[in-house]
C-alpha cells in the first residue's frame, strides 16, 4: 500500500503541475537569463515574461504555461520582437484546445473580446508603441497573453483581463497622438480626442484617469481649441434611467477637473448617453470596462 501511495503522489504531481522536465529546464534557465542587448523593448518584455512565467511555477504550480513564458522570455532576451498569441477560436465549451504557442484556441463564446484585444494591441505596436513606451507595451504584452493563457484553461481570468484593459488606457492616448497626420503648416497638430474611463457604478476619476485630462486641457490650450465636447457612457448592465444618470455624472466629474485645470466653462458642454455609443459592442446586461467611459473631443 505504501509503494501504491507514493506511485499516484508521484503521478498526481507530474500531470497536475505539468513539471515536464523541458519546462522546469527552460523556466530555472529564464530565472537567471538577463535581457544582453536588444531594445528597451526586448528587454522590458523578457522581464515581464520572466515574472509571469515565475507566478505560474511557484504560485499556480502550473508549469506547462510556466515554460511557455519561460520560452517567449528567453527568445526576448536575446533581442527578438516576440509577438503575442493570436486566437483561435476551439468550440463550444471545451477547454485545452491543442498546445500554448503562436496560437492559442479558447471557447468559442470568449474568443470575439479576445480577438478584439488582440487587434487593438497590434495596432499600438505597430504603430510604434514599442518604442515610444517599451515599458507600457511589454506590459500590455504579457497582460493580453495572461489573459490569453488563462482564457485556455477554465479558471478565473479575470485579473489577466482588467490588467490589460487598465493598461489600454495608457496607450489609447499615444495611439491617437500617433494617429494624427503631420500638419501642412508649422503650427504643430496635437491630439485632440481622449477616453476617460470608470470603475464599475462609479463615477469618480481615478488617479491615471485625471493624467489623461490634464493632457487633454495641455492640449486644448496649446491648440487654442476652443470647444470641448464630454460624453458620458455606461455599459449595458442596468435599468435605463440609472445608466442616464450616471453618464451625465461620469462627464460631470471630467468637466471638474478641465475647469480645476483653467478650461473656462463656456467652452464645455456635457452630455450623457446612457448605454448608447458602446465602444465594445455588446448583449445588454453585460459589464464591459471599455463602455464605462468619457470620451472627450475638442475642437
Amino acid at each position: 500500500m505504501k509503494k501504491i501511495h507514493y506511485l499516484l503522489t508521484a503521478a498526481s504531481l507530474v500531470l497536475g503541475g505539468c513539471a515536464t522536465g523541458g519546462n522546469v529546464d527552460d523556466v530555472n534557465l529564464m530565472r537567471k537569463t538577463n535581457a544582453q542587448g536588444g531594445t528597451p523593448f526586448t528587454q522590458a518584455l523578457a522581464v515581464d515574461y520572466r515574472n509571469r512565467a515565475n507566478h505560474e511555477a511557484d504560485v499556480e504550480n502550473e508549469w506547462n504555461d510556466a515554460g511557455w513564458f519561460a520560452r517567449k522570455g528567453l527568445r526576448a532576451a536575446k533581442g527578438e520582437v516576440v509577438l503575442p498569441s493570436d486566437v483561435g477560436v476551439g468550440g463550444g465549451d471545451i477547454n485545452r484546445w491543442g498546445d500554448l504557442g503562436p496560437v492559442i484556441y479558447v471557447r468559442r463564446a470568449l474568443a470575439p473580446e479576445l480577438e478584439g484585444a488582440h487587434g487593438r494591441l497590434m495596432v499600438f505596436l505597430d504603430g510604434g508603441g514599442r518604442v515610444r513606451l517599451p515599458a507600457i507595451a511589454a506590459r500590455a504584452q504579457g497582460a493580453f497573453d495572461c489573459w490569453l493563457e488563462e482564457a485556455w484553461e477554465p479558471d478565473d481570468f479575470s485579473q489577466c483581463r482588467d490588467e490589460f484593459l487598465k493598461l489600454e488606457t495608457q496607450f489609447t492616448v499615444a495611439s491617437v497622438a500617433a494617429a494624427t497626420p503631420a500638419p501642412s503648416s508649422s503650427v504643430a497638430r496635437i491630439a485632440n480626442t481622449f477616453q476617460v474611463f470608470f470603475d464599475f457604478d462609479r463615477s469618480n476619476v481615478s488617479e491615471e484617469a485625471a493624467q489623461i485630462i490634464e493632457k487633454a486641457a495641455a492640449n486644448a490650450k496649446q491648440g487654442k481649441l476652443t470647444r470641448i465636447e464630454l460624453t458620458g457612457h455606461t455599459d449595458s448592465s442596468g435599468p435605463d434611467a440609472y445608466n442616464q444618470a450616471l453618464s451625465e455624472r461620469r462627464a460631470a466629474a471630467v468637466k471638474q477637473i478641465l475647469l480645476k485645470d483653467g478650461i473656462p466653462a463656456i467652452e464645455i458642454t456635457s452630455i450623457g448617453v446612457g448605454k448608447g455609443g458602446q465602444l465594445v459592442s455588446t448583449a445588454d446586461g453585460v459589464r464591459e470596462p471599455q463602455n464605462r467611459r468619457t470620451e472627450i473631443i475638442m475642437h
